[in-house]
């Protein structure tokens, strides 16, 4: 097993134990289970910071049942399907760059050149899409303040801020920039397989 089967799993492993503990939650809700048992508030604590974002939005506001876990889930859900993509990037650049290092060895720096160029496109979108994916997260749970934060800020505002400032909020609240930004860079790294690593 590589470095890249093992994040692969631990990938899995981390959105499997979330979505367990949020059905966890939703089951307790549904069934009135004391909210103050030992188990149910550990459940509750473990959840909140994921939950609490989308208790502020007008859909979750006026139903009858607290949907937040569901939405939770939906989004952990989203953010392993796009982290599992930039892993298979990584994996496709590290291929490529070494395959780059191949040909300078054997005499053909045009393609190596090629090779080399398309890996490193491909690790810098990977690189800005993992920060923008960080910072919705970071926002999302209250995470402000620190080195790491101001660090993905640095790398993600100069692709984000065009979009945020082009999109508005969808009903209101809900940021969709980031969304697209990442449409946008996947198109964009689709191109660079074509053109350079074909």
């Amino acid at each position: 097993m590589d470095i890249f089967d093992a994040l692969e799993s631990l990938i899995k492993f981390a959105v499997g134990a979330i979505i367990a503990l949020m059905v966890l939650r939703f089951v307790i809700s549904w069934l009135g289970v004391n909210p103050f048992s030992w188990f149910a508030y550990q459940v509750h604590r473990l959840t909140e910071p994921l939950v609490r974002p989308f208790r502020h939005m007008p859909f979750a506001l006026h139903t009858r049942r607290d949907i937040a876990p569901l939405l939770a889930i939906i989004l952990v859900l989203i953010v392993a399907y796009f982290l599992l993509g930039l892993l298979g990037q990584a994996r496709f650049a590290t291929t490529y760059l070494l395959a780059g290092m191949g040909e300078f060895a054997q005499g053909n720096p045009l393609t190596a050149v090629r090779y080399v160029l398309g890996a490193t496109a491909l690790a810098l979108i990977a690189l800005v899409i993992t920060c923008i994916i960080l910072e919705v997260i970071f926002s999302w749970v209250g995470f402000y303040g620190n080195w790491l934060t101001r660090m993905v800020r640095r790398v993600s505002e100069p692709v984000l801020g065009p979009f945020r400032r082009m999109i508005p909020p969808v009903l209101g609240t809900i940021d969709i920039s980031p969304l697209i930004a990442i449409l946008v860079l996947s198109l964009v790294s689709s191109a660079v397989r074509v053109i350079f690593l074909s």
